[in-house]
């Protein structure tokens, strides 16, 4: 007959300190930087959606613009001082016509000068403005 004395060998006294695994301080520590690092991550994700929102705004904000600088002057004639305000949605487009008047003035007697047609289109973005504004050259008849 056999007979048991002492511990058995899995015991905690008889492994050795590496075998014991973490104490609460080492979990708690873990804890505290995993949640760091998380705020973190969830911060950036946060602004790049932002960012994300206002390049489709901005995107959207250069196809008006420039959908309304290609029909200036399309169905009526280019007249200077002509003016026109639309609104699609949150957009607010606002568009010119002038007369381009470079440095020298040797406009007499042409058949076809140079008018600068701008787009202005303008959106609240939260409380804050935001606006684009484009503009292009087109020739056309003088008046």
């Amino acid at each position: 007959m056999s007979r048991w004395i002492g511990l058995p060998a899995g015991s905690p006294s008889t492994l050795p300190n590496a075998e014991r695994g973490f104490t609460l301080i080492e979990v708690l520590v873990a804890f505290a930087i995993a949640a760091l690092l998380l705020v973190a991550l969830l911060r950036i994700l946060a602004l790049s959606l932002g960012a994300g929102e206002r390049s489709e705004l901005y995107t959207r904000a250069t196809i008006l613009a420039e959908s309304t600088l290609d029909a200036v002057g399309v169905v009526s004639p280019l007249v200077e001082g002509e003016s026109a305000e639309l609104v699609d949605g949150p957009f607010r487009i606002h568009a010119t016509v002038e007369r381009y008047r470079p440095t020298d003035d040797a406009e007499a007697g042409q058949y076809l000068v140079l008018y600068r047609i701008g787009a202005t289109v303008s959106w609240r973005e939260g409380r804050r403005g935001r606006a684009l504004t484009l503009s292009t050259l087109r020739l056309g008849p003088p008046q």
